[in-house]
């Protein structure tokens, strides 16, 4: 039995019944299985967080036939027999069916149904999501959800607006056809009527308003408040009609936290709908009919309250250095009118507001650590929201952040350095323990893991990265921790790295350096250390002709920072990059979360060292050349 793509149309077929005529050889039942990297090379047309192994563990991986019923197929399995993939035709005849894996669980399914010459049909499953999307129109794209949460629909919103598709926001429309299963009154029709017809000038107008917004931008939270059951006989619909009166999305935009609005939706069977196009900013609903009384700025008509967002914006367009006096005073003015806001809008509102309180008082410690008037004002707010609602996600957001700026002040002192770290190590573990469903536990597990790794506690460090990986998978900082555990368990083992150079663009692979000692070295323009570790890497290199080469990963945002520092120093080795810095594919495969970081690698291609030091790399490679 074998595997072949149709390239005319993409149908896989598996002919059971006696074999598979591929061009002019006819393979019999006795045909090896596809390979394992054959059942690699296929990939999920939509985004989901699936398991894919490295080329060292494609060795110990294999491929085994599957029966059930009438239908067969393959499954690829790891090392330790979980399932990557599996490839099955239901009827035995056509694969019509491809599954991907997350930890031995399927998390995303793709099926040709009949008639079908590619795949129409999506789901996603377990870790993966609950969605169930259809290509109606069969041309690679998903035109309606069958199935779809609240928060996958805010998901889908953020990836079109991001990708600038609006094809992809309007899949997320409620249709005529529903409208008229619902049997809405006539007022709620012509509202969502009137509003569908404003999504694409809403939609563009919202991409101009969030000009950072791209394809790397984070989904962080959905806040919805309580789903709200409107009864048939109020709005004159034939059925009760369930809907979330408004929905605010938060993402994280280059290091930034944004919000955009996605206004009411409605339950469709198992579908969440949404009824209008996204606004930008943090809204203020009229509570009666969930609409935005003024979308340019979403403060609703209270001339106060209108003045004070005005001056938080020129405030936020004014240039703002990032240490020191002026910025301490920029981030304190800053949380001021942002405290005026909060007692201007009404209480259940102020969450959103109360986050930017806690966000500009926590930049102004990272200003000046020594300045305690921040700190003592992101304290008492903290005591505020710890008597008022102590268990709230809110109130875990501030104590978060005051806890990062305790931790910031002791850095500063620098006195006994291992015992601020097992104190910011206990702080965490209670934070996790005391809120386990905030939306900071992931960067908290994540924190632990790296301090755990600073006081030389690699089990420690292993542990938390795996339950991070195990319990937020898809999530930035599960990505960051499945790197590390990757980087901890390196030493020993072949390294891969690919990326592209930025002397020319052309990809490069570590592999063309077999046969040498291979110092990697990750770096960014804005580490001190990097200008005076090339020169001494450069004397590395010189010691020891053809011996050694020097592989230096650049993780700086984009590739422009990386050539203007480049130019002004005395550059050594092979640099890649790939945008998106510490964010960048380049440093997530090994958790790289602190610069610089030094590999050393063995002639065979295996890493010697996962944690080498520029000072002490020379002794090491003398060494290596003795063996």
């Amino acid at each position: 039995m074998v595997m072949a793509r149709n390239t005319g149309g993409g149908l896989i077929r598996f002919l059971l019944a006696g074999g598979l005529l591929l061009g002019s050889a006819i393979l019999t039942w006795a045909a090896p299985p596809p390979t394992v990297q054959k059942m690699l090379e296929y990939k999920p047309r939509h985004e989901v967080n699936y398991s894919t192994p490295s080329l060292a563990e494609q060795a110990s991986c294999k491929v085994d036939q599957i029966k059930s019923g009438t239908g067969s197929g393959w499954v690829l399995l790891d090392g330790q027999g979980r399932y990557l993939r599996k490839f099955f035709a239901s009827n035995g005849q056509n694969i019509d069916q491809f599954s991907y894996y997350k930890d031995g669980l399927e998390v995303y399914r793709e099926i040709i149904t009949p008639g079908a010459r590619t795949p129409d049909h999506f789901r996603w499953f377990n870790s993966g999501g609950s969605k169930y999307g259809v290509d109606t129109e069969r041309k690679g794209t998903i035109t309606s959800w069958r199935i779809i949460s609240a928060e996958e629909v805010s998901q889908e919103v953020l990836r079109a607006l991001a990708t600038n598709d609006l094809a992809r926001l309007q899949a997320l429309l409620i249709t005529d056809e529903e409208i008229k299963a619902l049997g809405l009154g006539r007022e709620m029709v012509e509202d969502l009527l009137t509003r569908r017809k404003g999504v694409e000038d809403k939609f563009k107008a919202t991409r101009a308003k969030m000009p950072k917004l791209d394809d790397k931008a984070v989904w962080l939270h959905l806040e919805t408040g309580a789903p709200q059951c409107l009864p048939a006989d109020q709005t004159g619909s034939r059925h009760d009609v369930i809907r979330y009166s408004r929905a605010t999305v938060l993402v994280d935009v280059a290091g930034s936290n944004e919000w955009f609005q996605i206004g009411p939706m409605l339950q469709v069977g198992g579908a969440w709908r949404i009824i209008d196009g996204p606004v930008a900013g943090m809204a203020i609903e009229d509570e009666q009919n969930g609409r935005n009384p003024n979308e340019d700025i979403d403060i609703g008509q209270d001339p106060k309250l209108q003045k004070l967002v005005e001056e938080l914006t020129r405030l936020d367009k004014q240039q703002v250095a990032v240490t020191g006096p002026e910025a301490v005073k920029h981030y304190l003015t800053r949380a001021d009118l942002l405290e005026e806001i909060v007692k201007q809008v009404k209480p259940q509102k102020r969450d959103p507001w109360i986050r930017q309180v806690a966000d500009s008082l926590a930049s102004a410690i990272q200003a000046n650590p020594s300045d305690t008037v921040a700190s003592s004002r992101l304290l008492s707010l903290e005591k505020q929201l710890m008597q008022a609602i102590p268990t709230s996600n809110l109130t875990a957001y501030v104590v978060f952040r005051r806890m990062q700026g305790d931790y910031s002040v002791k850095l500063l002192a620098g006195k006994n350095f291992d015992k601020v770290q097992q104190e910011w190590l206990d702080n965490l573990t209670s934070f996790i323990k005391t809120f386990p469903k905030a939306d900071d536990v992931p960067d908290a597990m994540l924190q632990l893991g790296m301090v755990s790794e600073f006081l030389d506690k690699d089990v420690e460090a292993k542990n938390w990265y795996a339950d991070l990986a195990r319990s937020f998978p898809g999530k930035p900082q599960a990505r960051k921790a499945e790197g590390s555990l990757r980087r901890l368990g390196l030493e020993g083992t072949p390294i891969q790295l690919v990326g592209n150079q930025i002397s020319d663009g052309k990809p490069f692979d570590i592999t063309q350096l077999q046969g040498k000692i291979v110092i990697v070295y990750y770096w960014a323009s804005w580490n001190g250390q990097a200008a005076s570790d090339f020169t001494k890497l450069k004397s590395i290199v010189s010691a020891n002709d053809k011996e050694v080469e020097v592989l230096a990963i650049n993780l700086d945002a984009s590739v422009e920072e990386a050539k203007a520092f480049l130019g002004k120093n005395t550059p050594i080795g092979i640099h890649l990059h790939e945008d998106g810095g510490l964010e960048s594919k380049l440093a997530t495969q090994y958790g790289i979360q602190v610069l610089p970081c030094v590999f050393l690698i063995g002639k065979d291609g295996k890493c010697v060292n996962r944690a080498s030091q520029i000072a002490t790399v020379d002794d090491e490679i003398k060494k290596l050349l003795k063996k």
